[in-house]
């Protein structure tokens, strides 16, 4: 029983003083994307999102937000890919990127960002991109990088 108190003790120091910030949850994630895209908000158009994924980025533990939007305006749409990271004061657009063509999903492995997108062929009628690709993008604080 001696051997077990002192264990008791620091497990409980532990959990009192020590734990870890709660982890990020698509609840809390769904706030800081809609807050943002209502902020994209303007007369010609607004943000419309196509996907997101909470995860670490860059491997210090603590989850970034990967969000894929659009905006829409009356007669096109541009793609972006946005990373919010939260640096002690709540999660914030740490980098945004141009996404070329259309972007359907994103998804993330090993801290690389990976977009599904349909981009133009050589005779594609603008309307009508017909290439499937995968982009694939690295988040390095403050920009977005394409991976070739």
């Amino acid at each position: 029983m001696q051997i077990l108190k002192p264990a008791v003790l620091v497990l409980a120091a532990v959990v009192c003083f020590g734990a870890p910030a709660r982890a990020l949850d698509q609840k809390a994630a769904d706030v800081v994307i809609n807050k943002y895209l209502e902020k994209q908000k303007t007369a010609d158009g607004e943000g419309q999102s196509s996907g997101n994924v909470i995860a670490d980025l860059n491997g210090d533990g603590k989850p970034e937000i990967v969000l894929l939007w659009a905006f829409m305006g009356p007669t096109y749409a541009t793609n972006q890919l946005t990373v919010f990271s939260d640096a002690g004061k709540g999660y914030v657009p740490a980098a945004s990127f141009d996404v070329v063509g259309q972007a359907d999903a994103v998804s993330v492995k090993n801290g690389l960002i990976l977009v599904d997108q349909m981009v133009m062929g050589k005779n594609d009628p603008l309307c009508c991109p017909s290439i499937k690709k995968q982009g694939k993008y690295r988040w390095a604080g403050a920009k977005i990088l394409e991976v070739k």
